[in-house]
């Protein structure tokens, strides 16, 4: 047999070969996918939470330093938490605001209080109640705190106080329930500088949407509307660059979305030494000069001469 005719005979038998090994055993596998790339939701503009799961009401850190932090996020929301950091800038820094009721007495401040006291937010995995009670009495009036432009005024108030969602469902159940007046009226006003005032249980709003305020003009009554133990107002600010909070567990059933923007405390904001705050505050950045004590005895002066002197 010729050389060319081996060759020719041995890549025959290679093809051969090959052929079987395909129909009786198959091809290669392909290396595998990745299987440790996460798939992670992404929030549509205003903050879609529909693919959030069911744990986002536990304690989250809120991705910025400024106000209290609260406890670390689970890995999987991680990704949801991590922003840019605020452009505003930190509380103790902001200026302009006044107080937005003259010489009230603080009835509730920024504080822990139980879950089923009306706490709204969780901070450190504690409810907190979100903003500061000021109470003087009923129709006083309530003023801008800052300069700013009027978001809403009105009972619908909860899409604009920066939640992570959507807020439709809570007035889906009120409406379905005939519990919408029931809800305060509130004014929420932009006050320019990443921060947001809000002003709630009015007794009428005195302003609208797309009005622009000055710090000082009347912007409504002080009243006792929701659900308020009397006549006060509760003012809040939201840090709306900065992280989010989780709202507290109980009120998810309601419809109310599991994250919201930070909330600060307002005595972090409101000057104490302004002559409209409370009085308590102004004694503190400015107290009373004391009162001079005496010795209890008392003064002693010359007693006229008895007998008249003549020159």
């Amino acid at each position: 047999m010729t050389p060319a005719r081996l060759a020719a005979l041995g890549i025959s038998l290679a093809l051969l070969l090959v052929a079987v090994w395909v129909v009786f055993i198959g091809l290669p596998p392909s290396a595998p996918a990745p299987t440790n790339v996460a798939s992670v939701p992404t929030p549509s503009e205003g903050g879609s939470t529909a693919s959030l799961p069911a744990t986002s009401q536990a304690s989250l850190s809120p991705g910025s330093t400024a106000g209290p932090n609260v406890t670390a996020a689970p890995a999987s929301l991680d990704p949801l938490l991590k922003e840019i950091p605020a452009h505003s800038v930190d509380p103790a820094q902001l200026t302009g605001y006044i107080w937005p009721v003259k010489h009230a007495l603080i009835t509730t401040r920024f504080a822990p209080e139980a879950p089923t006291a009306g706490g709204f937010v969780m901070i450190d995995g504690i409810s907190y109640h979100d903003g500061l009670d000021l109470a003087t009495h009923c129709d006083d009036t309530v003023r801008a705190a800052h300069d700013g432009t009027v978001l809403y005024a009105g009972r619908d108030f909860d899409p604009y106080l920066g939640y992570q969602g959507n807020a439709a469902a809570i007035y889906d159940r009120l409406k379905s329930l005939g519990r919408t007046n029931e809800q305060p009226i509130v004014v929420v006003i932009d006050d320019g500088n990443g921060y947001r005032s809000v002003y709630v249980h009015l007794n009428e709003a005195d302003v609208e949407a797309g009005q622009v305020v000055v710090a000082g003009d009347p912007i409504g009554l002080e009243g006792a509307t929701g659900f308020a133990s009397g006549c006060h107002l509760h003012y809040t600010m939201i840090r709306m660059d900065g992280g989010w909070q989780p709202v507290v567990s109980r009120l998810l059933q309601f419809g109310y979305p599991p994250l919201v923007r930070e909330r600060i405390d307002p005595l972090d904001v409101l000057p104490w030494g302004d002559p409209d705050a409370p009085q308590r505050l102004q004694d503190k950045v400015n107290p009373p000069s004391p009162t001079p004590i005496s010795s209890g005895e008392p003064s002693i002066e010359p007693s006229p001469s008895a007998t008249p002197t003549s020159t």
